[in-house]
């Protein structure tokens, strides 16, 4: 019976793996909130190693050297990945050097977090081979926003690690404004377990509504550059939330328009919309501005919608946590969103 199962099986073997390996990520959605419980990382307490590193565009030393002693006065110990010294292009040295920077402090039990050092372009190079190494990762935090949210995938829905989309080192790279200190405070306070909630004003497009989820996304261009790969955001029961900068209202349009046709907008239980500046009204105009796109992408649905969530490229950026519930109510006075629910203070 072994001698007939292997001169049946072994020829189409290697079909199998194919299928099994290789496809079928393009076919099947991973939906891991559903199907394991979320790794809150550990939070920080003083002392704690924490490490800075630049997976995607190059960043000079005085753009990230400020956070050092801010970080240094929460009582933690920074450490530095070698590509903040590199360039290559754009980028903070090759795809190789930016992902064997990443993974080996990922992979280190003394560094307690990860802090990105900015964004721009490149993270999303790094994704089909961080499952080489994946399986040596010890939980702990990953922070970042903008081209992160790459990463951000690959965390909440492979790893099933709940990880920060908060603001990064580049941010006060000239100065830093009391908007800016507000935000970093946030995130001292929920790196050390002390999670606030956030109450918003009202604002005219918003739909009421109250509904606990949990929450995925990140930068909108980047949440379309993943669709249609293993990496994709899952939203189905989720809170989704989309910022973006310095697009063309028209392309604006079109990444709403592939969330809308690729049912991506449809079984979502809540929307939360942050910053859209910059954005470019093209000649001839487009005629709508962006939060006017994005509600009337969404005017077919019932879930509750928030526009003006202070979080994005704008300066302030309110940290959250991906992966982890989130409770919307978008009420005629104001917006609340809380985690602390999830994460009550310590």
């Amino acid at each position: 019976m072994h001698f007939v199962w292997n001169f049946v099986f072994f020829p189409i073997r290697p079909f199998f793996r194919i299928v099994l390996f290789d496809l079928m990520p393009y076919f099947c959605t991973f939906d891991a909130t559903d199907s394991l419980q979320m790794i809150t990382p550990p939070f920080l307490q003083s002392g704690d190693t924490v490490g800075i590193t630049a997976p995607a565009y190059h960043i000079k030393p005085q753009q990230w050297e400020p956070v050092v002693p801010i970080l240094q006065s929460w009582g933690l110990r920074v450490v530095f990945g070698h590509g903040l010294q590199l360039q290559e292009r754009v980028f903070a040295g090759n795809d190789r050097q930016r992902l064997d920077d990443l993974v080996a402090m990922m992979c280190n039990p003394e560094i307690k977090a990860v802090f990105c050092a900015r964004g721009g372009y490149g993270s999303m190079r790094l994704l089909p081979d961080l499952k080489l190494h994946s399986s040596g990762f010890d939980p702990k935090w990953l922070i970042g926003y903008s081209d992160v949210t790459a990463l951000a995938s690959y965390v909440v829905n492979r790893m099933h690690w709940q990880c920060i989309h908060g603001p990064m080192p580049i941010d006060i790279a000239s100065e830093i404004t009391d908007q800016q200190t507000q935000s970093w405070n946030y995130l001292r306070d929920m790196l050390f377990g002390h999670i606030s909630a956030y109450t918003l004003p009202s604002f005219p497009l918003n739909r009421y509504g109250s509904v606990t989820a949990p929450l995925v996304g990140g930068n909108l261009s980047v949440i379309y550059g993943l669709n249609a790969t293993p990496y994709q955001w899952q939203t189905d029961d989720r809170i989704l939330f989309i910022e973006d900068v310095n697009e063309n209202l028209y392309h604006l349009d079109r990444m709403m328009t592939n969330l809308h046709i690729g049912g991506q907008l449809e079984n979502l239980k809540g929307l939360l919309v942050g910053s859209m500046n910059g954005m470019k009204t093209g000649d001839p105009s487009f005629g709508k501005m962006a939060y006017e796109i994005i509600a009337e992408h969404t005017d077919a649905y019932d879930y509750p919608v928030a526009f003006g969530f202070p979080a994005g490229h704008e300066g302030v950026n309110f940290p959250m946590i991906l992966g982890a519930d989130m409770c919307l109510n978008v009420t005629v006075q104001n917006v609340i969103v809380d985690q602390s629910i999830l994460h009550p203070k310590a």
